[in-house]
């Protein structure tokens, strides 16, 4: 086992209690939990239940899945002492929605494009930037040049 190992941080995530429909309470591992437009939270879960595989040739055995589902609150509730800070997105101004590429071979228009990340033409060893780090590229003296297939310029010159 590697040193790098023992240093690992623990990045399991946050617990939650859950209501069953038929009242009994379970805890589910925290996924990920978004607001709705009234307000209220949902949460994605996941538990492990056990399951059976069947072997030809050793017969059944004993192994697990996952299951994932998702609850609103306040079918699903906060365990006191867990850090849910880990799934809350950081700040708009603070995302990282753009990704900045080199271009394709052959292309001499500009050093560098700049993309939205599920673009198809672009690179996956360009960076991730912000907002405004994507509007300063496009303005500075490097020749960066909006992708023309996924137009990244169209949603940054009205702010959103």
């Amino acid at each position: 086992m590697d040193d790098k190992d023992d240093l690992a941080p623990d990045v399991s995530p946050p617990q939650a209690d859950v209501t069953l429909p038929n009242g009994q309470h379970l805890q589910a591992a925290v996924i990920r939990r978004r607001r709705d437009r009234s307000g209220v939270w949902w949460y994605d879960l996941e538990i492990e239940l056990p399951d059976r595989v069947d072997d030809r040739r050793h017969g059944p055995a004993l192994t697990s899945r996952k299951v994932t589902f998702c609850a609103p609150h306040p079918v699903v509730q906060r365990i006191e002492g867990e850090d849910y800070s880990s799934l809350d997105l950081p700040p708009p101004e603070h995302r990282k929605r753009w990704r900045l590429s080199p271009p394709p071979q052959g292309d001499g228009w500009a050093d560098v494009y700049l993309h939205r990340p599920d673009c198809a033409q672009a690179a996956s060893e360009g960076g991730l930037v912000t907002d405004q780090e994507a509007r300063e590229a496009l303005a500075g003296p490097d020749i960066t040049a909006p992708c023309p297939v996924c137009r990244p310029d169209t949603v940054l010159q009205y702010g959103r």
